[in-house]
């Protein structure tokens, strides 16, 4: 049996990644505007399955494949401009756009949301904050109620250009300024941030990989609360400009009440006494930060695809025991995973992650969101996983 494309708990709804199938289930023709109209389709049509709206949608991300030169960027964003506007009426959801392989051949982009139901909305709009350079329908952040969803943001100015050429230090600290900022303008702080997602391009090898991770996250540090969010770091290709280094983004709940998981004799990251975190549980809401096959010096452990899914799966499950929670508080996967070679080897990689997981979640289990990233934090690692639920 499929995973599920929808899961709704509650006032939330689950989606699980969506790339353009045609009636017959087949991928639609390399259009981008085509495929862009049937994603943003599926989504309405599978919203519209639980009760659900366009206009509840409050984050969208789009993930796409295309040539890495800017001209070739500009007119794929331009195609999905041309249509993804026309399904939602202004202010709408924020946006994080993300160049990156897929697990589907003959898919351009794969879109994934975040809903929620109902709600005192309130959009965040900080004055002065960098923009994107031309009129869209959407907007950097979104508060409802005491949950604050806030998009990609940037080392970009109030023009969209970058700021930062070829520096990662000075785009950190940008990008991390204009979160901070975010989440002061929607009546918290960082203390309030639950999930924080780095993404970056860099393309070395070996020890190059765990090196630059460090150069980049001492500069992170400076605007993570002790302990921080939990969150994961991706590498991939690139971002809508082929300057931009690295795009954060984060949700975010307010008030102090919150229960950290943190196990002991768990994996641990490459600087000491980072105070990072494996997961939250702030009320019926549970946030699993980026698990991977590591140990305690962020070294891989396992060297095939199916031990280090194992492995994080296993360590999901330690997180979620923190909490007294299990695998059936889960509603959402996120899978980032390596893979390279022909679509017989990407496929068949593909179902390796899904048999290991039907380990730990049986069919039905949850809506899953799967990119292939060009790697991680730190080097070997071929697959790492975050996971959302409400209790």
């Amino acid at each position: 049996m499929a995973a599920p494309t929808v899961i709704r708990r509650d006032n939330f709804v689950f989606v699980g990644g969506i790339v353009a199938r045609q009636a017959d289930g087949s991928i639609a023709p390399p259009d981008v505007q085509l495929q862009t109209r049937l994603v943003f389709d599926a989504l309405r049509d599978t919203l519209a399955s639980v009760g659900a709206g366009m206009a509840d949608v409050v984050k969208h991300s789009i993930y796409f494949t295309c040539a890495p030169e800017q001209a070739a960027i500009d007119a794929f964003m331009a195609d999905v401009d041309a249509v993804r506007g026309g399904y939602f009426s202004s202010p709408g959801p924020t946006r994080t756009e993300l160049r990156c392989s897929l697990d589907t051949e003959g898919a351009l982009l794969l879109l994934d949301a975040w809903v929620v139901l109902g709600g005192k909305r309130e959009v965040i709009d900080p004055p002065g904050h960098w923009g994107w350079g031309k009129e869209q329908p959407f907007v950097h952040g979104w508060k409802v109620d005491d949950m604050l969803f806030i998009g990609g943001q940037r080392s970009l100015d109030a023009g969209g250009n970058v700021l930062g050429l070829g520096d990662i230090e000075i785009q950190t600290d940008e990008s991390f300024r204009n979160l901070d900022t975010m989440l002061r303008a929607g009546g918290g702080d960082r203390h309030s941030l639950m999930r924080q997602n780095t993404y970056f391009r860099f393309f070395g090898e070996g020890r190059e990989v765990t090196t630059y991770w460090e150069k980049m996250t001492n500069v992170r540090r400076r605007y993570m609360s002790v302990p921080s969010a939990a969150g994961a770091g991706l590498r991939i290709q690139g971002m809508p400009q082929v300057d931009e280094l690295i795009q954060v983004e984060g949700i975010g709940v307010l008030g102090d009440e919150r229960l950290r998981l943190q196990p002991q004799d768990h994996w641990d990251w490459s600087i000491s006494n980072t105070q990072f975190t494996q997961g939250w549980a702030k009320g019926p809401l549970i946030f699993i930060g980026g698990q991977i096959s590591a140990d305690n010096k962020a070294q891989a452990v396992g060297a095939d695809m199916e031990t280090q899914t194992r492995n994080v799966f296993q360590f999901i499950r330690n997180v979620l025991a923190e909490g007294n929670y299990t695998e059936a508080d889960v509603q959402k996967l996120y899978i980032y995973f390596h893979a390279e070679g022909d679509w017989a080897e990407i496929e068949a990689t593909r179902a390796t992650i899904a048999r290991v997981q039907r380990e730990f979640y049986p069919d039905p289990g949850p809506v899953v969101t799967a990119i292939r990233v060009a790697g991680f934090a730190f080097e070997n690692l071929l697959i790492e996983i975050e996971a959302f639920g409400v209790r």
